[in-house]
């Protein structure tokens, strides 16, 4: 069966998200074997300079990449990236 691992910074703490989190992964359930790993997201100081920004990605990165699996499909998914259709995310 299709494992699908969802690797995430930070806690969804919306209801309505978690409630359409555990609605697709009901859905999904007959089809693969889910897994969601929620990361701690790191603290941000009140001044973020470049540097510092850099500093916390690298630090999440690493974090993420821990609980990669090897030989793993991998799909970067991110809010500015581009949208596809289910139908085009399919293919």
């Amino acid at each position: 069966m299709l494992h699908i691992d969802i690797v995430c910074v930070g806690k969804v703490r919306e209801t309505y998200l978690k409630e359409a989190v555990a609605e697709y992964t009901k859905r999904l359930s007959k089809y693969c074997v889910l897994s969601i790993v929620e990361l701690p997201d790191e603290k941000l100081p009140n001044k973020l300079n470049d540097s510092l920004a850099l500093e916390v990605k690298q630090k999440e990165s690493k974090a993420i990449l821990s609980h990669i699996k090897k030989d793993s499909y991998v799909i970067a998914l991110d809010l500015k990236g581009k949208q596809y259709s289910s139908e085009e995310f399919a293919r």
